[in-house]
């Protein structure tokens, strides 16, 4: 269990994955010739989880393609068209080490994780532009590069994600907060529900917006997913490991671990200086 004063610090935009429509129906891919464990393990270490790993990542840039950099509206188009990555769910801002969010907005209500098939990308831009332009939600910055992505379910409490060929620890998940993405910045306000402890609901689907006026989504489980760029493999963090994404500060309240009798990213935390 991750101790309850670790600090985090990111925004609630993993998989923040509001709809406001009916779901896309969107056939998982086949998991057939895996061998890793999957659905209610509770700890997943060493070589086991290694190559797990790798195989999300193998899985995932086989469909990308080219795809794993963007370089103008007709890229975004394409990975729309590709594989239901169409809801950039803060629109444009970049956030301090997590970069820029692009959900399956289906995804959400599937029951199971699977290999290779994340309900979000995450991208970094390597466009030379003032750290301003990175926040702004309605500036584009070409180019993006993959840097890593999401799997996630609904939270439900005590009942840990599955899958039939993802190999990670009961322990990795951590619960994204329901609440608000706020009109116009395009940020996330919580707005947990009422309960006796932390955790202890599972909230709602769409809860009635009280702090903030924006879009709204429910708990849910998550873990990011991140790429090396030497070609290691992927590494499980709620920030990347793999050097610093220029963004906005995250809004505390975001996220919490089972177990914890606060929020993860609250007040104690510090940011280096851009």
């Amino acid at each position: 269990m991750i101790g309850a004063r670790r600090r985090i610090g990111v925004l609630a935009l993993s998989s923040a994955l509001f709809m406001t429509g009916a779901a896309v129906a969107s056939a998982a891919p086949d998991a057939s010739g895996s061998s890793q464990p999957g659905g209610g393990i509770g700890y997943c270490e060493g070589a086991e989880r290694e190559s797990s790993l790798r195989q999300d990542q193998a899985r995932l840039l086989a469909r990308l393609g080219g795809l794993t950099t963007l370089r103008d509206a007709g890229d975004l188009a394409a990975l729309a068209a590709l594989g239901h990555w169409s809801l950039p769910t803060h629109l444009h801002v970049n956030f301090k080490n997590l970069g820029v969010a692009i959900a399956r907005p289906e995804a959400i209500l599937e029951k199971q994780v699977y290999s290779g098939n994340p309900g979000m990308l995450l991208y970094r831009s390597l466009a030379e532009t003032p750290l301003g332009e990175h926040i702004d939600p309605y500036t584009l910055n070409f180019p993006y590069v993959l840097a890593g992505w999401a799997h996630g379910v609904m939270y439900t409490p005590g009942e840990y994600p599955t899958s039939p060929d993802l190999c990670i620890s009961q322990s990795d998940w951590f619960v994204h907060e329901q609440g608000v993405h706020t009109l116009p910045e395009w940020g996330f306000a919580a707005e947990p529900p009422a309960e006796a402890f932390l955790g202890q609901s599972s909230g709602e689907l769409f809860p009635l917006p009280t702090r903030s006026f924006g879009p709204t989504h429910g708990r849910f489980w998550d873990i990011h997913v991140w790429r090396d760029p030497e070609d290691g493999p992927p590494v499980i963090a709620v920030e990347t490991p793999f050097g610093h994404i220029h963004g906005a500060l995250p809004p505390v309240d975001s996220f919490f671990y089972p177990g914890a009798d606060h929020y993860e990213n609250g007040d104690h935390l510090s940011h280096d200086e851009d």
